[in-house]
């Protein structure tokens, strides 16, 4: 039977079905089709969400604020709105200032 092989490290895709390990960070893009289906089954996706930092009160209003104002600003370049993203840019802007100031970002 033939198994795809690490370009970088050699290690074979049977040697993973074997150990459960990967031989280097390339591995993940060597076997990435193979790969999906078996951390889709562990972790029920195959996006890494990451966990939220534990902020409470005004923080955490802050940096959900400054997120959305982010996303809005990305809509806008996507849509052609650019004189919207300048001024959502400056209130980003302001509110990336009081984050900082607050150990934030």
């Amino acid at each position: 039977m033939y198994y795809k092989v690490c370009k970088r490290c050699g290690y074979s895709f049977a040697d993973f079905k074997t150990t459960g390990l990967l031989g280097c960070p390339d591995c993940y893009k060597s076997f990435q089709a193979e790969l999906m289906p078996t951390i889709k089954k562990i972790h029920s996706s195959t996006l890494h969400t990451g966990k939220s930092p534990a902020y409470e009160g005004m923080d955490k209003e802050l940096l959900t604020e400054y997120k959305r104002l982010i996303a809005e600003r990305q809509e806008c370049a996507l849509s052609g709105r650019f004189s919207d993203m300048a001024e959502l840019s400056i209130r980003i802007d302001s509110l990336a200032e009081e984050l900082k100031k607050r150990g934030l970002i």
